[in-house]
This record gives structure tokens, sequence and C-alpha cells, in this order.
């Protein structure tokens, strides 16, 4: 029987690829909107402790001083271990963060920098905990859809038809936790994006606090960090969406006892200097590794060799 032509794989693979690209810009989507209510909520308690300490548009700096050195009321301690319990469903965080805030110096009134300071980073590990549950359900979606999608394909382009394994939850959860990049899987990144935001939002929020801008200018500015920390959630969306989807493509491979591929990069200005090197060279299935992250969202096909 003959083989289908290269043009075949390149419209199959593209088909599979808009539609993991429509699938993850409903995923962004919903990321932007945790990122706008977590600035709101940050944004939010900035006021509560400010507002009505500023003279004009200034913050005075005697009053700001008094303010943040003031004590924040047993209550507020109580609502904060609350809302970690009820808000962070990663078991490893929340132990951390529990621990953090039930040493010895958080069971005594603490001041309203220091709560400021709290507030910031529960609120930031909230939306790292919604980031991972939200792109978790779109990788386990990619694995599937880009194993079974592929299977098909050859499938057809063969014309043979034979039966294979479902992809299990066991394998769906090695290639989630696999560290592919960075010694890191998507939940570690996700968390470490999480704790550099934190660091940052912290130190440039109290230099700002204590310099005495005024709020219009703190909130501005609060908005411009969190865009940046969405732009990096985005950015590592997009990257793992496109790993997953070559895996799970390579996985459909071994399935099918196929031990050869060739790559096809689609060139033109956006094509890395990397996948331009490999454009239709032939490499072994059982050899492959895991694409950089420089090139992962480059567009690509592969030709299936029996």
């Amino acid at each position: 029987m003959a083989r289908k032509p290269i043009n075949y794989w390149e419209k199959r693979s593209t088909e599979l690829m808009k539609r993991l690209e429509k699938g993850t810009e409903n995923t962004i989507n919903s990321l932007i909107q945790a990122y706008e209510q977590a600035t709101k909520n940050i944004n939010k308690e900035i006021t509560r402790i400010f507002n009505n300490y500023a003279k004009g548009s200034e913050l005075d700096k005697k009053t700001l001083t008094q303010l943040l050195n003031k004590k924040e009321s047993k209550q507020y301690y109580k609502n904060l271990l609350e809302v970690i319990n009820n808000n962070i469903t990663d078991e490893k965080i929340k132990k951390k963060l529990l621990t953090k805030y039930n040493a010895p110096a958080y069971s005594y009134r603490i001041s309203r920098y220091q709560a400021l300071q709290n507030n910031i980073d529960v609120e930031l590990k909230k939306l790292a905990n919604i980031e991972q549950q939200i792109t978790e359900i779109r990788y386990i979606d990619t694995i599937k859809e880009g194993y079974y999608h592929n299977i098909y394909d050859i499938q057809k382009g063969t014309g043979l038809g034979f039966s294979f394994d479902q992809i299990d939850n066991r394998t769906i959860n090695l290639m989630l936790n696999e560290n592919w990049t960075n010694n890191a899987n998507f939940s570690k990144r996700i968390w470490n994006n999480s704790e550099r935001l934190g660091n940052y939002l912290e130190t440039q929020l109290t230099a700002d606090t204590m310099s005495g801008k005024s709020i219009q200018k703190i909130s501005k500015e609060l908005f411009e960090y969190m865009n940046v920390g969405l732009y990096n959630a985005t950015r590592l969306v997009r990257t793992e969406v496109c790993h997953f989807a070559n895996e799970s493509e390579m996985l459909s491979y071994e399935e099918c006892e196929i031990n050869k591929y060739r790559f096809v990069a689609t060139l033109d200005q956006v094509t890395c200097e990397e996948c331009a090197r490999l454009d239709n060279k032939v490499f072994y299935v059982k050899d492959r590794k895991p694409r950089k992250e420089l090139c992962s969202y480059s567009p690509t096909e592969i030709d299936v060799q029996q």
C-alpha cells in the first residue's frame, strides 16, 4: 500500500495544533481572570490600610509609619489561617504556609505592615493554586487528544485498522511530573514563578509605601507587576502544551510500533535556528529528547516512517 505523502501528515498535525491552540486560549482567558481578581484583592487590601490616612494625593510619612506599626487584631490572624485552609489545595504548599504562620512569632499580634506582606503572600499562593488546577486540566486534555488523534491519523494514513491500548492515568501522571526542563515540572515552575513574583511585590510595595507614593501610583505599579506575572504564566502554558503534545505524539508512535519519524519544520520568520537545522531529518523514536523551551512553540510537523 502506498504511503501517504508528507503534506498529509503536515495537514493532520496542523489541524491538531489549531485545536490545541483554541483550548490553550480558553485556559489563558481563565488565567487572565484569575490574575485580575488577585490584583483587585491585593489592591483592596492596600487601599483598606492606607486610604483613610492619606493627605491629599500623597501619604504622610509620619502617619504612615505609625499606621504600619499599629498592631492587627487577633481576628486577623484567625482569618489568615482560615483563608489558607479553605483556598490552598496543594497539601505541600498548605503545610508550608501553616508552618510559617503558626510559628511562635505569629502567635502574638502583628503589625499592619507584616499583615500586608502576609496578605500578598497568601493571595499569590491562592493564585498559583488556581493556576495549577486550570492548567493541569488543559495538559491532561492535550495529552489525551494528542495520543488518540495521532493514532487515528496513523490508521487513516496507512489504511490499517488495529487495536491499541488506552493511555492510563499512571502514564499521564508520569508525564505531568516529569522534570523536563530546568529540573522542574509544570507545577514546580508555577510555584517558582509565584515565589519570584511574591518577593518582587513585597520588596517593591514596601519601597513604594515607605517613600510616600500616592495610592493611585502604587495601584498602577501593582497592575504592572501583576501583568509581568501573567505574561510568565501564559508563556509557561504555551510551552507546556506544546511539550505535552509532542510527548503524546511520540507515545502514540511507540504504541503503533513506529521506529522512525521525519522532522518537518515550517520554515518562516518565526522558525528558530534549531528547528530549521533539523528540517527534513529522520530520527529514531527511541532516541527522542524533549524539545527545548526555545523552540517549543515553533510550527513543526511529523512524517511517520514505518
